[in-house]
């Protein structure tokens, strides 16, 4: 084997090994910058804030008669999200229902209505 002929081989393993990084390292830059740039479709994320709209209305008298209910039985409702089982939920009728947690979120993802309080066991009864 002449000198030649290794320089040929060597030059085709490095254009191998440079097209094999560039095939696999392309496609990876891609989806690298799709999970961290913007969303490609700024239309498709949608925020409701409750200061203004529906959400921010008074309860509904359910809703009112409902947490009522709840805080005599002992428990402690806040509006501030917690990890509960016990969700009160209005509907946009108006009706008011406690809900497990991943329920009263199916409601809320399907704008049915609105996580109105999240109630917990008092403590100290």
């Amino acid at each position: 084997m002449t000198t030649i002929d290794l320089a040929r081989r060597g030059s085709d393993l490095v254009r191998s090994s440079v097209l094999s990084f560039v095939i696999s390292f392309v496609p990876a830059v891609l989806v690298a910058h799709e999970l961290v740039g913007p969303p490609s479709d700024p239309g498709t994320q949608q925020v409701v804030l409750c200061e203004h709209g529906p959400c921010a209305a008074d309860l509904s008298a359910a809703a009112e008669a409902l947490l009522d209910d709840l805080v005599r039985q002992g428990m402690r409702c806040t509006v501030r999200p917690l990890l509960t089982d016990t969700v009160v939920v209005e509907w946009l009728g108006g009706e008011a229902a406690v809900l497990p947690f991943d329920q009263a979120l199916d409601v809320a993802a399907h704008r049915q209505g609105w996580l109105r309080s999240y109630c917990v066991p008092g403590i100290g009864g």
